[in-house]
């Protein structure tokens, strides 16, 4: 019986998928703010990148200790591909269903941190202000902003799932 690559990542893929999830709610339960720290999005953005690089190798160990280079690209994929889409979709429905002004206070909270932002690197008042006029626009948890991110988010994937299939493939002496 063949061995299903995509099988095998999609299950590592539904486990990270599940981390995130139950992440979003705590955040949404503890505390909304949690959601513009940044060093928890570098954290999350590592444990994604870390599921992906442990998908190729538990796929590489399931297919006797060998994967070539697009099996492995399609073992990171599927892992971060399924993660992060149940990620959105648990934002979606937080943020656009069941608590719209949650999102609202999140977008307001975020321009307040980015008028300081600018302020500290001493911009011109009127570069903030049309910037601040520009965010307003544009919630980050809307609907398409979300689906966006998520498009932009496994765009950027694609790239680290080139380079660590690349560093993980391992070539089976017997065929090469």
């Amino acid at each position: 019986m063949a061995i299903d690559v995509k099988k095998i990542s999609a299950e590592v893929g539904v486990k990270l998928g599940l981390f995130l999830f139950l992440s979003n709610a705590m955040f949404y339960i503890l505390d909304l703010e949690l959601f513009l720290n940044w060093k928890i999005s570098i954290i999350f953005f590592v444990l994604i990148i870390g599921s992906g690089i442990y998908s190729i190798l538990h796929s590489r160990k399931k297919l006797g200790g060998y994967i070539n280079w697009g099996e492995a690209f399609v073992s990171y994929m599927a892992c971060v591909a399924v993660g992060m889409v149940i990620a959105v979709l648990t934002q979606i429905f937080i943020f656009v269903i069941l608590d719209p002004a949650a999102a609202e206070y999140i977008h307001e909270s975020s321009m307040v941190m980015a008028k300081e932002w600018y302020i500290g690197f001493n911009m011109p008042e009127e570069i903030v202000e049309q910037a601040l006029i520009e965010a307003e626009k544009n919630p980050p948890l809307s609907f398409s902003n979300l689906i966006f991110s998520l498009a932009v988010g496994l765009g950027i994937q694609v790239i680290f799932g080139s380079i660590n299939a690349l560093i993980f493939k391992r070539s089976n002496p017997e065929i090469a």
